[in-house]
């Protein structure tokens, strides 16, 4: 069945997921002296029913502070240093950055927003497995799907290693209005480098057509990984070769999650790893507790001489859950 698929099949999907108005929303812009712009009210290119009635004059879904950041995660004063790059509140201050090597050519600075739903700091150590393999990993004109891309941490890490373009998915509207926001105020927010997508939006090889996005991230729950659905998104939409990171999992999950993965995937196990809490720089005085040990998997996708057919009625289920 291959990219063309069942039209009859894909079309009804579509009625069911396509946006009911796909012009941009526009946010009111607030001014700031700040160069990294508070939770500035930036221009949406995201869909309208995506965002709309989500923020009013007095309440905005982003802020700025100087430590914190995410759902409110602690960071410290000169940074989380992950793989090749090092994560500041949005309000650090750049003359500190002269101690938390920023200045080298290696070391990139990411800076994030406070946001409802704007989960991915670097203080968990899921967050963390994540970014050390992007920074690893991610070669020059890469085409990246962040899946549950949240506060968009994952994505401006892919662009400063060399991604022409990241798509960001997840299922909650704020987090979305934050990931977009977070890749404005780090200077990605030109040329359609990064584009915003809801799960609802997702249909089957519509990523990045005809042969699928190079890489894709997804550091979600088991619960959401394994489930049909999400499996044929991520997989239709990956390339034959394409290489899947799969973390938000335990240590004793990963079988399950290779189970719903394996007509598919072809594991990379040199590149499994595993990282607890008290590993994790500041995940504890963030958390207030230990959030216990995590796993990262890492697969190639498989040349399927079958075609991916099955996948296309799997979509279906993404449709109406």
């Amino acid at each position: 069945m291959g990219y063309h698929g069942n039209n009859l099949l894909l079309s009804a999907i579509a009625i069911f997921l396509s946006p009911i108005n796909t012009a941009s929303f526009t946010l009111t812009t607030v001014q700031t002296s700040n160069t990294r712009e508070h939770g500035t009210r930036i221009k949406s290119d995201l869909t309208d029913w995506v965002i709309e009635s989500l923020e009013d004059d007095d309440q905005s879904i982003t802020a700025a502070d100087p430590i914190k950041a995410g759902e409110g995660d602690t960071l410290p004063e000169n940074g989380l240093l992950i793989g090749r790059v090092r994560v500041f509140a949005a309000l650090h201050s750049k003359e500190n950055d002269d101690n938390s090597n920023c200045g080298d050519d290696d070391i990139y600075p990411i800076y994030l927003l406070l946001g409802r739903n704007g989960w991915g700091t670097g203080v968990h150590p899921t967050t963390r497995l994540c970014l050390e393999w992007i920074c690893d990993s991610i070669r020059d004109g890469d085409v990246l799907l962040d899946y549950g891309c949240g506060s968009g941490i994952l994505s401006i890490a892919s662009l400063h290693m060399g991604a022409s373009r990241c798509i960001g998915v997840d299922v909650e509207a704020e987090a979305l209005v934050t990931a977009e926001r977070n890749l404005a105020m780090n200077g990605w927010d030109t040329d359609g480098r990064f584009q915003g997508m809801h799960t609802r939006e997702v249909l089957p090889y519509d990523i990045c057509p005809p042969k699928g996005v190079d890489v894709c991230v997804a550091n979600i729950l088991i619960g959401q990984l394994v489930r049909p659905s999400m499996v044929a998104a991520i997989v239709t939409n990956l390339r034959e070769g394409g290489l899947i990171c799969l973390s938000g999992i335990r240590p004793a999950e990963v079988d399950a999650l290779k189970e719903a993965y394996d007509d598919s995937i072809e594991w990379l196990d040199d590149q499994y790893s595993e990282l607890s809490a008290n590993e994790t720089l500041n995940s504890i005085e963030s958390y207030g507790f230990d959030c216990g040990r995590w796993a990262r998997l890492v697969g190639r996708k498989r040349v399927d001489k079958d075609g991916d057919s099955r996948f296309i009625e799997q979509m279906s289920d993404l449709a109406v859950s």
